[in-house]
């Protein structure tokens, strides 16, 4: 299983505010080591993400994650007898940050392991497959993360193919009375344009029509008049938007103005407790449908309910954000591999180990799918969606909606 992740993605709602602090340093983990980054009692990791530049509004939160996940770990002894310690890394939202900050964990603060959720981890993984250095991350920033050659990087996800999409898509709009898709996706972003050209497959595979596609557009901008009259003269009622919300909500009011009769609006951004924050978020967001990272809060599992009650123990009680959801999802894979590598870990062995796990469910956030963390052609793939209604989310029903991954010719990006 594969939920399909976007680089846009990290671009959240402008509104993730609570806590701008989050962006300060992380716990401590120098340690005494008998190995790289460990001692008898701990193993420090690195964690990589954006705290600052142009993407750090999606990331503020990713310390209240990691605090929320270790603590509840560690407080229950840990893995093998070790706890885990951390030291946070700050790209700065560029590729050469994430190469420095990278580079400094490894050589300065000699960690085990990197741990990342980052848009421009790309700049680093060269040096840290170079240096042998095991990578468990957000796979959001490129399609390097389903390149077999690289042996040291594992997706919690699952790995990537960007020449398959979920056929999961169309049905659900199928489901919806759509009868014409249409998408859009941002020049200079393969993932993004791959994710559009992708999810019209999915839909003519359905057995519904392409209305509209556009692979090239101006990364980020609302001047999206032309691209709304092109959709209302096609006729097109569902849409899905890999874009960052901004986009996304400007067509979206831009078509409600033109009288255009949408029937489905699919946005793999913008669940989370940052977006209801967020008041005209909310009012914007009105009936469109989200998709969380894993299982969302609203499915009541007992997964999303110890989730909800780690972050609870850090002062968080809302949904979980776009950083906190990938923190737990990153760092539940990081633990299945250390657990996997036994009592003396080194990072050959995690990384050993973490290639022979084939049923990774993330301690249940993946429900029903699992991973395996070396399956480069995917099967089947799955769909999870939440409504807006109001200030809160709500499940759709018949979710996750499950089905095969089709192998499309790309020709976006």
């Amino acid at each position: 299983m594969r939920r399909r992740f976007y680089r846009c993605a990290v671009l959240l709602v402008a509104a993730c505010t609570a806590l701008a602090a989050c962006s300060s340093s992380g716990s401590s983990g120098t340690n005494s080591s008998t190995g790289p980054g460990t001692s008898t009692k701990t193993i420090t990791i690195g964690f990589v993400t954006d705290l600052t530049g142009v993407a750090s509004s999606g990331f503020l939160t990713s310390k209240l994650g990691i605090d929320a996940y270790l603590n509840h770990l560690n407080a229950a002894g840990g893995v093998n007898g070790y706890k885990i310690k951390y030291i946070l890394g700050d790209t700065n939202s560029t590729p050469t940050g994430a190469l420095t900050a990278v580079q400094k964990l490894v050589q300065q603060n000699n960690v085990f392991a990197i741990v990342e959720n980052s848009s421009d981890f790309f700049g680093a993984e060269p040096y840290a497959l170079a240096q042998g250095i095991p990578v468990v991350g957000s796979g959001i920033d490129g399609t390097y993360w389903g390149d077999p050659k690289k042996t040291n990087i594992f997706d919690a996800a699952g790995p990537t193919n960007e020449d398959y999409e979920l056929a999961a898509q169309g049905q659900f709009m199928k489901s919806q009375g759509v009868t014409k898709c249409a998408s859009l996706g941002y020049a200079g972003s393969p993932s993004s344009a791959l994710a559009a050209q992708g999810f019209v497959v999915s839909c003519q595979k359905a057995g519904l029509k392409s209305g509209y596609l556009n692979t090239q557009f101006p990364f980020g901008s609302t001047n999206v008049g032309p691209i709304a009259l092109a959709m209302k003269a096609a006729g097109v009622d569902g849409l899905f938007l890999p874009t960052v919300p901004s986009t996304s909500f400007a067509l979206v009011e831009a078509l409600h103005l033109l009288g255009a009769k949408l029937k489905a609006v699919l946005l793999p951004t913008g669940y989370g407790g940052d977006f209801l924050s967020s008041p005209a978020a909310i009012a914007a967001g009105q009936g469109l449908d989200f998709e969380p990272i894993g299982l969302p809060a609203e499915a009541n599992t007992p997964a999303t309910r110890q989730r909800a009650a780690d972050l609870a123990s850090v002062g968080v009680t809302t949904d979980p954000t776009f950083a906190e959801q990938f923190d737990f999802l990153v760092l539940s894979a990081f633990v299945a591999g250390l657990k996997a590598a036994g009592a003396n870990p080194t990072r050959q062995s995690f990384m050993a180990a973490m290639s022979k796990i084939t049923n990774f469910d993330a301690e249940g956030l993946l429900a029903p799918s699992t991973v395996n963390f070396r399956d480069y052609i995917p099967n089947n793939g799955c769909l999870d969606l939440v409504t807006l209604k109001g200030p809160k989310y709500v499940l759709l029903p018949n979710m996750p909606m499950c089905g095969p991954e089709i192998k499309f010719t790309s020709a976006a990006g």
